[in-house]
C-alpha cells in the first residue's frame, strides 16, 4: 500500500506561479502561470515543495526536533553500515588504498549528521536513497477544467526608480482564477510504518498553516496573490475531507 498524503488545494485569492517564457505580444501577457499539457492551469510539484519546505524551515515544535532526531540516527547507523562494508573490502584486497574514500565518507556523514533537521524530509544533499517526500503536479479538478473561466487576466503597476524620477511600468499577468480547486498527491517515501505515521501527521499539521493567511503559494505575494486553502482527503474519498 502506498504511503501518501492526498490533498485539495483552494485559491482563496487570484494564484499566480510563474511558468515557462512566452514569445513576447505588443499588448499581451507579460506573465503567464504555470499550466499542465492541455493548456490548464496547474500547481507545479516544485512550487508546493518549496513553500511547505519554508514553513517546516520556520517550525520549532518538539515533532520538528523529534525528526531531526531520528534523521540523525538513522544516519549514524548508515555511516557505521558504510564504514564497515569498506573495511571488509580493504582487508579482502590489501593492495587497494581506501584511505580517501574513508575519509570522505566520514566527512560527507559527520556534515550531514550534524546539519540534521526536519527538512531532510525533502531530500538530503549528496544522499539519493534517505527517506523522503516525493511531489507531484497538482492538477486542476475535472468541474473546473474550462480554458474560458478558471483564467484572470490582471493589470499590475510597478514603479521603478531612476536617477530623475520614478516610472510606472505596467505589467500584464494571466493568472489562476479565485476559487478554482486543485488535488495531487505527496508521497513518503522509504519510511517505515511507525516513523511514516508521525512525519504524515507532522505534514499534515503543516500544510495546515496555509489556512491562516500568513503562508502563501506562488509569486507576486505582496500584490495579493496566492492565499489559499488546503483540505486532507485522507483516504481519496470526498467524505473524508479534514477541513
Amino acid at each position: 500500500m502506498r504511503n501518501a498524503i492526498k490533498i485539495r488545494v483552494k485559491a482563496l485569492a487570484n494564484l499566480f506561479i510563474g511558468g515557462n517564457p512566452r514569445p513576447f505580444e505588443i499588448g499581451g501577457i507579460d506573465q503567464w502561470t504555470a499550466v499542465d499539457e492541455e493548456g490548464f492551469p496547474c500547481i507545479p510539484a516544485s512550487s508546493l515543495k518549496g513553500a511547505l519546505r519554508a514553513i517546516v524551515q520556520a517550525d520549532t515544535s518538539e515533532d520538528r526536533k523529534e525528526i531531526a532526531q531520528w534523521y540523525r540516527e538513522m544516519l549514524e547507523g548508515e555511516k557505521r553500515e558504510t564504514q564497515k562494508w569498506l573495511g571488509k573490502l580493504c582487508a579482502e584486497n590489501r593492495q587497494g588504498d581506501y584511505k580517501e574514500e574513508l575519509e570522505r565518507i566520514e566527512k560527507r556523514y559527520t556534515e550531514a549528521i550534524n546539519q540534521a533537521s526536519a527538512c531532510y524530509l525533502f531530500g538530503i544533499r549528496e544522499f539519493n536513497n534517505t527517506p523522503k517526500l516525493l511531489f507531484n503536479d497538482l492538477r486542476l479538478r475535472e468541474e473546473y477544467r474550462d480554458l474560458q473561466k478558471c483564467f484572470s487576466i490582471d493589470a499590475k503597476t510597478s514603479i521603478e526608480y531612476t536617477e530623475k524620477s520614478p516610472k510606472s511600468n505596467p505589467r500584464t499577468y494571466k493568472a489562476v482564477r479565485k476559487g478554482m480547486e486543485f488535488e495531487g498527491e505527496i508521497e513518503l517515501h522509504h519510511f517505515d510504518e511507525e516513523i511514516g505515521e508521525k512525519c504524515k501527521q507532522y505534514l499534515i499539521q503543516n500544510l495546515e498553516k496555509f489556512n491562516d493567511g500568513i503562508y502563501r503559494l506562488g509569486g507576486s505575494k505582496s500584490r495579493g496573490y496566492g492565499k489559499i486553502h488546503v483540505s486532507i482527503l485522507e483516504d481519496g474519498r470526498e467524505g473524508s475531507e479534514k477541513l
